[in-house]
Order: C-alpha cells, then structure tokens, then sequence
C-alpha cells in the first residue's frame, strides 16, 4: 500500500503515466484500505482474482490473507511494475490482461475483489453477472450512482436493466462509502463498497430466461412510454397492439404500466406469457 506521494514518486521513477481512457483511479488511503481488505472476511483457504490490481494498493493485503491471489491489469506498463512489487509474494500471480477476457472456468470458486474502472463497470457486472455460478462472492468498489443502481426497487429513477440484470443473479450489500478523496487522480464522485453474494438459484424462476432479459430489455428501451408500446419492439416473437395487451393482462398488469414499474416477480410473468405464444 502507498500513500499520494509514494504512488507519485513511483510513477515519475519509472516513467509512467497514467491513462484517461483506462479510468486510472487508484487507492491512496491506507487505513481505509485496509477497512476494505477486512469486510472481505478471507481466510487461508481462498482464492482471489483481483479486478484492476493497479499497483497494487489492495493485492498485498489480499495476499496476507488469501492463499493465492491472481491480480489482474490491463495497463502493460503499470502490469510489469506490479509483478516487480509482488515478486516477493508467492502466493500472488499478476496477470497482464483485460478482465473481460478473463476465463473464470478455470479459477471456479473464486472471491472477486477490485475497485473497478467507471468506465467499463456495467460490462464487467455483465461478466461477472453470466460467470455467477463460478464465483464464491464479489467485493467491489462502485461509483455511487451504479451501486445505487443495483439496489434500486421498481419506481424509482435508479431503477433499471442493469438492476435486473444482477439482482436476478445476486443478493446486493452496500458495505462502506469510500470518498473521493481516497483516490488519485481523484474521481468527480464517490464510490461504495459493495458486496454481491451469488444466489443458489436465480431470484425469479422463467420459462425462457434470454426471452426474460429481452423483454426487460424492451421495457427499459424507452423509460417513458408504456409497456404495452415498447413490447410492439420485441423481435422474436413478433406483437401487434392486441398481442401485447394480452400478455399484459394474463400477467394480471394493468394496461399503462410501465417498465420501470415492475418488479422481478412481474417480469418473470410477463417473459412466460410471451412464451406461451411462442
């Protein structure tokens, strides 16, 4: 762990700057670092893949307390720097790679860890999202708005795909605010500690689960307009006016509603009734 001025004084001794375009923040408070590596509860026997290992702010707390720890980085630079720092952890593999080409079959059983990158959260929680079944449990740290997302219930402004999305696969914890401040370069907002325990089975059971995430997808394509005009969009399979009334009334929904009206348990009914007609 570093503080503000050793991350400086390590960057300009190696020539490295960081990358806009890669959402660098990294952690610069060591104490709340530490708070974060502790919420995880990690004993001996765990293995931790490491989401943006940066340079290594969380991954040597990690290592104290997992048995092995497979940290990830996409920036080259920064990546073989850190395997320099960690060389001295063997329990410690450092990864040079983009985490959304990560292949988690083969690490199944995994604690996630990470302070992720703003820019790619939604895709990373669609991975991590497709990838639950492998995974022990998620710690990450969000963007506040996003971890308001995934704990947003139906009619609120928060509420939306993306909290369908991992509510369907996993149970959200916010566990810390991490201010701002913690970070640099510092961010424009603050972040949150989130926990996201895997479900044993998904939170709602669906005829057709990809139909189940279309029709979530339709419902959310335009916010404002009734359900019953954005489900005339769907593709396959196809609904005229009548069609898509009908499957709103044998969800037993009213006819206005709108998408971000509906809970998990509406959709679901709503996806099975548009697969009887399939």
């Amino acid at each position: 762990m570093h503080t503000k001025s050793e991350l400086l004084e390590l960057l300009r001794a190696h020539r490295i700057r960081l990358q806009k375009r890669l959402g660098q923040h990294y952690l610069i408070d060591p104490r709340l670092t530490t708070q974060l590596v502790n919420t995880c509860e990690l004993s001996a026997h765990d293995r931790v893949v490491e989401i943006g290992a940066g340079l290594g702010a969380l991954t040597d707390l990690l290592a104290a307390r997992a048995n092995q720890v497979l940290a990830v980085e996409v920036d080259h630079a920064i990546c073989e720097l850190l395997k320099v720092r960690m060389k001295e952890l063997p329990n410690v593999q450092v990864l040079c790679q983009d985490i959304l080409g990560f292949s988690w079959e083969r690490v199944s059983g995994s604690k996630v860890v990470g302070t992720i990158p703003y820019h790619i959260t939604s895709p990373i929680l669609v991975s991590l999202c497709e990838q639950s079944t492998t995974i022990a449990e998620v710690w990450l740290g969000l963007q506040r708005e996003v971890a308001s997302r995934l704990q947003a219930t139906p009619g609120t402004k928060a509420y939306g795909r993306l909290t369908i999305l991992v509510q369907y696969r996993f149970e959200v914890e916010a566990i810390m605010r991490i201010p701002r401040s913690a970070f640099f370069p510092q961010p424009q907002v603050d972040s949150v500690w989130v926990r996201l325990a895997p479900r044993p089975s998904p939170a709602v059971v669906v005829r057709d689960e990809r139909l189940f995430f279309e029709v979530v997808k339709v419902a959310f394509s335009q916010r404002r307009k009734t359900l019953l005009n954005c489900l005339v969009t769907l593709t396959r399979p196809r609904l005229d006016r009548d069609g898509a009334a009908s499957v709103i009334r044998q969800a037993g929904l009213l006819p206005r509603v709108r998408g971000e009206e509906l809970s998990l348990e509406s959709f679901a009914r709503l996806a099975d009734a548009v697969s009887q007609l399939r």
